[in-house]
């Protein structure tokens, strides 16, 4: 896939060190509207004529493209699909970056797609992992990058999920 054509604006979301979920989902509703151009770019890539193909491909496409690496909670960011790609290879990226990259190619296919937050936690209902959730002939279908496996789910006591308008 030549991505040569993608130029990252070199610019990242910082999110206040002591961020709040909507803080955080406001940061990557914003990057993820930035980075409709570049996404419709490089969606042909991932195009099939079955969508549940084409988003694993976007998972697969994650996971090799971007290593995960937890951000520390003094530098959360948010970023645009060509930042996370330039970053990806030297820097990284964790659950947001996943997010973004995969709702963004999403949108792009047409493919309808949420975003899922939620905490792991019985005592506290403040998110603490995010993904996207794809809109498949009626059925969920997850594209979490931070997980092994395509289309499985992270346990969850509580859940919050962001509908994306095309």
């Amino acid at each position: 896939m030549n991505l040569g054509n993608l130029k990252a604006k070199n610019q990242n979301y910082l999110i206040t060190r002591y961020q709040s979920s909507g803080e955080i989902a406001g940061a990557i509703l914003k990057a993820i509207d930035e980075s409709k151009a570049s996404a419709l770019e490089i969606a042909p890539y991932f195009k099939n004529k079955n969508p549940y193909t084409s988003a694993k491909l976007i998972f697969l496409f994650c996971k090799q493209a971007v290593p995960y690496v937890k951000e520390p909670s003094s530098k959360q960011t948010a970023k645009t699909l060509p930042r996370i790609l330039q970053d990806g290879a030297l820097h990284g990226g964790d659950c947001k970056h996943y997010a973004i990259l995969s709702a963004s190619l999403c949108k792009a296919l047409g493919i309808p797609v949420k975003l899922r937050l939620i905490s792991q936690n019985f005592y506290d209902k403040t998110p603490n992992h995010i993904y996207s959730v794809a809109k498949i002939n009626g059925k969920e279908v997850i594209i979490d990058g931070v997980l092994k496996n395509f289309d499985t789910e992270a346990r969850y006591n509580h859940k919050y999920d962001i509908n994306l308008i095309k």
